[in-house]
């Protein structure tokens, strides 16, 4: 089964827009488990910070939140990555992607999508994603 991170922007899209790929991509794991999510509380934190910010309603935020937590695999990182210098909070999907030893981290992010791959960990949007979603037998 692949392995899988998710940023923040794709989460926030995917929860609060019920259309598009993004959304696509949670549906996917949250209702057929076609891929196996990783995250860390830090990613959860930072996606809770933006949707309060945001001002989603709080029925929304506590659903995400349990959800994720009971049906997501938690990693806590022992390695600190530095390699995003413009916005280094993007390195905790790379610091999560590396401990989780995952296939892929699904982005929106221009600095994550630059990498294209790190350490063998391939950085894709979400619509690549669904096409290689599309092309597995799970």
């Amino acid at each position: 089964m692949l392995k899988v991170v998710i940023d923040t922007n794709v989460f926030i899209s995917g929860v609060l827009v019920k259309a598009g790929n993004p959304s696509l991509v949670i549906k996917a794991w949250k209702r057929s488990r076609k891929y196996q999510l990783f995250i860390t509380e830090e990613i959860i934190q930072e996606s809770l910070k933006v949707m309060h910010r945001l001002n989603v309603d709080m029925g929304i935020i506590t659903d995400w939140d349990k959800a994720i937590r009971k049906n997501a695999i938690s990693v806590a990182p022992v390695r600190k990555i530095e390699v995003i210098k413009e916005d280094p909070s993007d390195n905790k999907f790379l610091e999560c992607a590396i401990e989780a030893q995952a296939d892929y981290i699904i982005s929106g992010d221009k600095h994550l999508k630059k990498l294209v791959e790190f350490e063998g960990i391939k950085i894709i949007d979400a619509g690549k994603f669904l096409d290689i979603l599309a092309g597995c037998r799970v």
